[in-house]
């Protein structure tokens, strides 16, 4: 009698988990972005730099644009994140990429090599991200933020070359992801383009 009952408990608790799982759901995966830029590349070839290589130095900004979390502010300023949408790559990792690449076809300089390099360079490009960010307005509509500062430096020197604050911001009617992931992709498009020429004007012979 005991083996019985044993063996209807072990039945009925089969039964219930496997009952459990079937009431399980799947959670749908997060949704990855990443930034783009279009814009044209001018060629400078009146550079004093067009012999020198340019090393991309260490990217300053806060921890959160380290991360694939992908944030927003309401008007009165508190601060959320998106459930459902990720950064593929942490922002300051994606922007320093874009700028090597869109540097890089400038031919500003020889050559436009990234932090780990064991490659020798003559010039340091430093950056600071301080705003990158979507603020979200009551009537549905959203504005991003972009504040860089860039500087050149000398690799043996440390003299500071040249140096530019960049900020900028960008408004969209959509108040969600996709209206920031638009917003951003703008101004970045824009700080490249602003940068290029800076660039060029600040390295010309």
């Amino acid at each position: 009698m005991k083996k019985f009952l044993f063996i209807q408990m072990i039945f009925g608790l089969s039964l219930f988990i496997m009952g459990g799982c079937s009431l399980q759901t799947t959670v749908p995966a997060a949704s990855k972005y990443n930034l783009s830029a279009d814009h044209v590349v001018k060629v400078t070839k009146n550079s004093r730099f067009s012999d020198q290589v340019i090393r991309m130095g260490v990217i300053e900004s806060s921890a959160l644009l380290s991360g694939s979390n992908i944030y927003y502010t309401s008007d009165n300023g508190q601060s959320y994140s998106y459930t459902k949408a990720r950064w593929n790559e942490g922002i300051d990792k994606q922007l320093g990429n874009l700028m090597m690449h869109s540097i890089t076809q400038t031919e500003i300089f020889k050559d436009v090599i990234p932090l780990r390099s064991l490659a020798q360079g003559e010039l340091i490009l430093e950056m600071n991200i301080y705003d990158f960010s979507q603020q979200i307005h009551e009537d549905g509509s959203t504005t991003l933020h972009l504040s860089v500062k860039l500087r050149v430096v000398d690799q043996y020197t440390r003299k500071i070359i040249a140096t530019k604050l960049f900020d900028m911001e960008q408004k969209e009617k959509e108040g969600n992801v996709e209206g920031a992931v638009k917003g951003y992709n703008k101004l970045v498009s824009q700080l490249l383009l602003e940068t290029n020429s800076w660039l060029e004007e600040c390295c010309v012979k």
